[in-house]
């Protein structure tokens, strides 16, 4: 899976994942996220699902991934997957957009997005 940012291997950090249609997207490498959120990300917590950067609905969510051992045929099996709970950070569509896209940056007022 390949960052939605970069474009390179995501690795296991977040899986990106549009909320409303239920798919994936593609991940969001630990460089990435450092760079945008900084350490922000790893602290968040809300009740309701709405945009990190403004107060509007948020339909991406940036789910971790999380490994589990499981048992099975006499062996461990280390698997890995994400689920979307009140600890995943979600972005609206112009803030999701404004990370993903250079050319694009937020007005830092309004958090609206521009060209």
């Amino acid at each position: 899976m390949n960052c939605i940012r970069c474009g390179r291997q995501a690795g296991y950090n977040r899986a990106v994942v549009d909320t409303v249609s239920g798919r994936e997207l593609g991940g969001f490498c630990r460089n990435c996220e450092f760079e945008e959120f900084g350490r922000a990300l790893d602290r968040f917590s809300q009740a309701e699902r709405t945009c990190v950067m403004c107060d509007r609905d948020g339909h991406v969510g940036f789910a971790t991934w999380s490994p589990a051992l499981r048992e099975g045929d006499q062996r461990l099996v280390s698997e890995v997957d994400y689920e979307v709970t009140d600890r995943t950070p979600f972005l609206c569509d112009e803030h999701f957009h404004a990370v993903t896209d250079d050319d694009e940056t937020a007005d830092e007022q309004t958090g609206r997005v521009t060209r």
